[in-house]
């Protein structure tokens, strides 16, 4: 065969491997959503359902909060018994006969009460200001009406020696709260690692659809052409078979990617809630920024703003908590219960607020566990062992989370590497195939040497996307175990409620 006819043979399987490759691309750009790495995070943060659960998990922690700090002011109760009636037939002592009867009784009664209380975090009692009036009617031969009324009365309800919840709410309360706020930030954080995840499968999946298409092309041209030096004898039937191999192989190739990327965007889809018929097209991200992170900023980092931190100090919390509670339990009990007030009764309603007399009411109550055969104690020696293993795990849980911490942080430093030699790899491996397929068209070269360049051509760009989705991954982990955006240098847990958008 000719230099002629070399040349223009080189020249059809280059025009075809190119048109085959624009038309790979071309035919994703018809009802095709384009999305940018970005892109996908910020549909995924807004629009995935992992985000939809995220923001009613922490709007449930904002309501408890809003539900604790609404117990530590006053509240007001309407208390009300419109009617009570009562026909019964009841022993009685008649005065005038010296002698218990029957008699049927027959009652209507009325009761309200207005009350206004205020607890007492700091000692936990509580000091309340009330207001009552009641109705009693008696029908029947002994037929009467009365009013009762205390126009006003103030009382204090205080324990002694008591477990005080509210000193402990006003600790560990709060501490829940910015726990939840940082949690929900923590889980937009992982909503990005999820996408980042599913980003890069469909990227590869469309990478390895184009590769197939044009492999599938190739092999076509390339039998074709083997056909020909064939009958011109300046390939052996070997050779001939192996080109027909390629073109089954090809073809088999074709469908499993097919296949893998119609799951690859399924699952993309699915995740951004978008229609399953969208069909979306990956941008790479290329170019990565030059970004090296210290191990000691990651760590305080990550100690001032993972909620991990926050958790365990609550935990530790909790768990003192709970060695108080049980250490005034086994003790004895007392209340202290005083009010004073006025009071009247009164045939009619007026009267029953003229000239009221004073109510002095003082009670104090003690509970003295005399034999309990060791429960209280036992309790309270259970929640003492059971602090001590929680301080022991708070200590050990945060050891190993400040590790991972830093060995994600070295991970992550290395990736920057890893991209530049990857794209070093695939602009020369992608040249190399190219040389040796001009080789082979030229008969310069044997279908051994054209498949291992071939191979080495896409092992090196998947690598090569890889290594993109390597770095990504990384990051976006340095941003969710640090709640902290590196490139733009800010705190994410700053600002939450408006950057995330949740509405409260």
């Amino acid at each position: 065969m000719g230099k002629r006819s070399i040349s223009y043979l080189a020249g059809i399987m280059l025009f075809a491997f190119s048109l085959c490759y624009s038309n790979a691309n071309a035919g994703t750009h018809q009802d095709t959503l384009v999305l940018s790495l970005d892109e996908t995070i910020e549909l995924a943060v807004d629009s995935s359902l992992n985000a939809f659960i995220a923001e009613n998990l922490y709007l449930s922690a904002y309501w408890q909060y809003n539900t604790y700090q609404a117990q530590r002011l006053p509240f007001l109760d309407l208390n009300a018994r419109p009617a009570d009636y009562s026909r019964s037939v009841a022993q009685e002592y008649i005065y005038e006969q010296n002698t218990y009867q029957y008699i049927e009784k027959q009652t209507l009664s009325s009761n309200l009460n207005l009350s206004l209380t205020q607890n007492i975090p700091q000692t936990g009692g509580s000091v309340y200001i009330d207001s009552d009036i009641g109705r009693l009617e008696n029908f029947g031969d002994h037929q009467y009406l009365q009013y009762s009324s205390v126009p006003l009365r103030v009382g204090l309800r205080q324990p002694l020696f008591a477990y005080n919840r509210f000193k402990w709410e006003k600790k560990i309360e709060p501490l829940k709260y910015e726990r939840a706020k940082h949690e929900l930030v923590e889980d937009m954080e992982e909503i990005a690692v999820k996408a980042v995840d599913l980003f890069f499968e469909l990227a590869n999946a469309q990478v390895n659809l184009q590769i197939a298409k044009t492999q599938k092309a190739n092999a076509d041209t390339l039998l074709n052409i083997g056909k020909q030096r064939f009958d011109l004898a300046s390939i052996s039937r070997e050779d001939l078979y192996m080109l027909e191999l390629e073109k089954v192989q090809a073809n088999t190739n074709l469908e499993r990617a097919k296949s893998q990327y119609k799951r690859a965007q399924m699952n993309l889809n699915s995740y951004l809630r978008l229609d399953s018929e969208t069909n979306i097209e990956i941008i790479l991200p290329e170019d990565i920024p030059e970004l090296q992170i210290p191990a000691s900023k990651s760590i305080e980092l990550a100690k001032d703003n993972h909620p991990k931190m926050l958790e365990l100090e609550e935990d530790t919390l909790k768990s003192k908590s709970d060695v108080e509670r049980t250490k005034r339990e086994s003790r004895f009990n007392a209340e202290l219960n005083v009010s004073f007030g006025l009071n009247q009764r009164a045939e009619d309603l007026y009267d029953a607020y003229r000239d009221p007399t004073t109510q002095q009411i003082v009670q104090l109550g003690i509970s003295i566990p005399i034999l309990d055969w060791g429960t209280a104690r036992g309790k309270h020696q259970l929640a003492k062992h059971d602090h001590r293993v929680v301080l022991a795990h708070a200590d050990q849980a945060r050891e190993d989370f400040l590790q991972n911490v830093i060995l994600t942080t070295e991970e992550f430093n290395r990736q920057e590497k890893y991209v530049e030699d990857a794209v070093i790899a695939d602009s020369i491996a992608s040249e190399v195939y190219r040389l040796t397929l001009e080789r082979f068209i030229a008969g310069q070269a044997d279908i051994i040497r054209l498949q291992n360049a071939q191979e080495a051509s896409i092992s090196a760009r998947v690598r090569h996307i890889n290594a993109l989705r390597d770095y990504w991954y990384y990051y976006y982990n340095m941003r969710r175990m640090t709640l902290y955006d590196f490139l733009n240098d800010n705190s994410l847990a700053e600002d939450f409620e408006e950057k995330i958008g949740v509405d409260l």
